[in-house]
Formats: structure tokens, C-alpha cells, sequence
């Protein structure tokens, strides 16, 4: 709570009470931890009006609905699409980082000699046949001796991370988990641009298709929330999960872009084969990325 006497950190402007008059910035501590963080935009959302469960209710059983709302300038009862996203987007990367060290965890607690893989409630046990870490190499075959040295230098450096796999595969998952979410949010664009080519000649422009694509991927996280939920209560509701990934695309485009159910379909085929090359290509980047910086 902000006193009198204090200054806002934003505007400069004097404080009287927990809000500047000024510009509207909440006063708090300044070098807040990452719980007073993720404790602040958990409290955002359960301090928002309405907008924030109506607009969850209206993503996940009318898809395409916001994103045709908000083309048709219907935009002030939803929480903004960037903003959803982003809510969205912390709270999984959250639940991925949280199942990852539970993971990890398991993993250090494996006897000797035995490699831990976790899958849903399974575990396998691999043995371990590989004494020597040096034996495990990665040759990229990027760079000769023409290539710039920096090149030469990386593939160098990465090739020779490779072999800490072996000796500490965690911390090349927790770097893989650290740029995973900025990796999604780059290809938030590449999605928008696909969308696009499939309508070309239309009147919708590329910050609509990104719009469409924000509400999209926001439902996915939503998904996989749902998925991690469904798997922690064992309940079989696997196949139904995918069925509602499948369909919503399409669904989706239906309704945003007025599309007959055989375009629908055809243009939705079209975006789940590009996209997944795409997401493996962003993946091995970012796997690539791992390497180099562990």
C-alpha cells in the first residue's frame, strides 16, 4: 500500500493510497521474487470482471467465436487476445517446468546403473550400457574448413556439449524448458502467415490471422491443462482430448472466416502438416540452442 509522501516509480508523480492518480501503476516492491510475480498475474485474473471466464467459456465451446467478435470490432466484454495468451501461456509453461522437476526427481532417486523414463504412470527402466560418456558423439556436419570461423566454432563447442548428455541430461532440459515458450510465441507469427496464404484474396489482413492465431494457441494450452489434469485423476479421457483438438481448427475457421465445411476441412489438413514440420524444425532449434549454452 502505497504512503503519502512516496513517488510513483513510473510517472514520478506523488502517491496517496495503492494507486497512482497519475498513470494507474500499482505501487509495489520493485525487485519482487518470482512468486510475488506469478502471485501478482494470478491476481489479475481473479481480480478481473467477468471478462476473463466469460471469454475461457466462449474459447473453449465456440470456437472461432472471439477471434469473429473481435474482427466485427465486439472487443470490450473480452479480455484482449494478447493478454489471454499470455495468461494462459505462464500458467502452463508453470505446470511444464513443475512436471519436469517431478520428473527430474524421480530420475535422481533411479538405482545405479538404470536411466528413469517417466510416461504417464509407467516407468521404464533402460539399461545403462554406455560406461564411457565420450562414446556418445554428434557430428552436425555443418561447418568445413571454408565456413566462417564462427560456424566452425559453434559446431565445435556444440558437438562437444553433446557428450554432457550423458552426465547431466537435466540441465540441458531446463535449458530446452527456458526458451521453449519464447520459441512458441516466435512462431505465433509463422501460424498467422500460414492462416493468410490459405486466404488470400480475402478481406481479412495478417493482424486478424494473427488475432485468430493468439485464440488458437491459447486454446491448446488450455488443452494440454486439461490433459495434464486428466492424466493426474487417470482418467481415460485421452481420445477425447485429441478428438477436440482435431475438430476445433476447423471449427474454428468455420466460423471466423465463414468457410464452407469442405474448405474448412481441407484448409485445417493443410495447417496441421505444415505446422508440424514447422514445430519440428522449432524444436530442433531450440534442441540445438540446449546444446550450445549447457
Amino acid at each position: 500500500m502505497g504512503k503519502e509522501g512516496q513517488y510513483c516509480r513510473n510517472c514520478r508523480a506523488r502517491i496517496i493510497g495503492e494507486y497512482c492518480s497519475e498513470c494507474g501503476q500499482r505501487e509495489g516492491r520493485a525487485d519482487k521474487r518470482f512468486l510475488d510475480l506469478a502471485g501478482d498475474l494470478l491476481g489479475d485474473v481473479l481480480d478481473m470482471d467477468s471478462r476473463f471466464w466469460r471469454t475461457l467459456g466462449y474459447l473453449v465451446f465456440r470456437p472461432g467465436f472471439l477471434s469473429a467478435e473481435f474482427m466485427a470490432g465486439r472487443r470490450a466484454r473480452y479480455l484482449p487476445p494478447l493478454r489471454l495468451y499470455l495468461v494462459i501461456s505462464f500458467i502452463v509453461f508453470l505446470v511444464v517446468s513443475l512436471n519436469s522437476a517431478q520428473l527430474q526427481g524421480g530420475e535422481s532417486q533411479a538405482g545405479d546403473g538404470m536411466i528413469v523414463i517417466g510416461v504417464d504412470d509407467d516407468v521404464a527402466r533402460i539399461p545403462d550400457e554406455v560406461d564411457d560418456p565420450s562414446d556418445f558423439t554428434l557430428d552436425l556436419g555443418i561447418a568445413d574448413e571454408g565456413s566462417p570461423r564462427w560456424l566452425q566454432d559453434a559446431e565445435q563447442r556444440i558437438e562437444g556439449n553433446a557428450g554432457k548428455l550423458r552426465d547431466d541430461p537435466n540441465r540441458f532440459m531446463e535449458v530446452m524448458l527456458d526458451y521453449l515458450p519464447q520459441m512458441m510465441f516466435l512462431l505465433l507469427p509463422v501460424f498467422a502467415l500460414l492462416v493468410q496464404l490459405l486466404y488470400l484474396g480475402s478481406a481479412f489482413h495478417y493482424l486478424q490471422h494473427l488475432v485468430f492465431a493468439l485464440h488458437y494457441h491459447s486454446f491448446v494450452y488450455l488443452l494440454y491443462l486439461l490433459a495434464s489434469l486428466v492424466d493426474l485423476l487417470t482418467l481415460p479421457l485421452d481420445g477425447w482430448l485429441l478428438l477436440g483438438l482435431l475438430i476445433y481448427l476447423p471449427l474454428a475457421l468455420r466460423r471466423t472466416y465463414d468457410s464452407g465445411w469442405p474448405g474448412a476441412l481441407f484448409k485445417s489438413l493443410l495447417v496441421y502438416v505444415s505446422y508440424a514440420v514447422i514445430l519440428v524444425v522449432g524444436f530442433a532449434a531450440v534442441a540445438v540452442l540446449a546444446l550450445f549454452l549447457i
